[in-house]
């Protein structure tokens, strides 16, 4: 089996170029932010034209779907329907991953309990409405509830869901949190459905994201470890340096190489 190297749309705003700098980098799959300043669709709404010309702008490319984004907020009064109709709307597109957000901890330890078993429950029930239709949730790493390897583990064995993984992204553990993303890595693996590759330096809450291999995440140790502990989830790019679409373009086939290489 080889690895699965795909490319988020969050590398580039303008969609119509993220797709021929895609294919021209050599990447053969993609993954689908639906959110404000990329792809301005609601994957809840997405209307049968709207699906159809994504699907026809993929085929002409030659690019296949690895997973979509779409946010939720779980403790919103109206938040576990929501994120079921936006499962709805993934799995149309016969997608099997869906990525979105956890939730950030309240600083009162109340409310922090409270929101913490609310988000649980409303999470296996969505887990559970996934599964029968194929999807698996991936949390992202924002921090919050997912920020460290230790509040990973944690979540993961509270939440106890097959069809509730990780999406794994190593330069979140150091912005958000100061943490290394080799911490007890080869625990966490089994739990990662998703990995998102951007790179980071600076410490803790600096927006220093330069390209991949010139930061602080050693992927030249963090990609090969994940392969050989079982990984077999998408390795997603996620962000593409350049102030055009020319260096963007750049960046991506970088990018691309950077990953195979390090892939084999």
């Amino acid at each position: 089996m080889e690895p699965t190297i795909a490319a988020y749309n969050f590398c580039n705003p303008d969609f119509d170029a993220f797709l021929e700098a895609t294919t021209a980098a050599g990447f053969s799959h993609v993954a689908l932010g639906f959110c404000q300043g990329y792809l301005d669709l609601a994957l809840e709404d997405l209307s049968a034209a709207d699906e159809q010309r994504l699907r026809d702008k993929l085929a002409d490319h030659g690019l296949a779907l690895a997973a979509v984004y779409s946010s939720s907020n779980l403790l919103a009064d109206d938040g576990l329907e929501l994120l079921q109709r936006k499962l709805e709307g993934a799995a149309r597109f016969g997608v099997g991953l869906l990525d979105t957000g956890g939730i950030h901890l309240d600083a009162d330890p109340a409310k922090r309990a409270q929101d913490v078993a609310a988000f649980v429950d409303r999470i296996r029930r969505a887990g559970d409405f996934a599964g029968q239709r194929g999807l698996t949730i991936c949390l992202e790493t924002h921090g919050g509830y997912t920020g460290h390897a230790d509040a990973c583990l944690q979540a993961m064995a509270t939440i106890n869901h097959e069809r509730v993984r990780l999406a794994f992204d190593p330069a979140n553990f150091l912005f958000y949190e100061g943490r290394r993303p080799e911490e007890r890595l080869a625990e966490l693996i089994p739990f990662i459905g998703h990995t998102h590759l951007k790179d980071h330096r600076g410490g803790k809450g600096r927006k220093d994201f330069p390209p991949l291999g010139r930061g602080e995440v050693h992927y030249d140790r963090l990609l090969p470890a994940l392969w050989r502990g079982g990984y077999r989830g998408p390795y997603t790019l996620e962000r593409a340096v350049g102030d055009n679409n020319q260096e963007k373009a750049a960046a991506m086939k970088a990018a691309h190489q950077f990953i195979t290489n390090l892939l084999g």
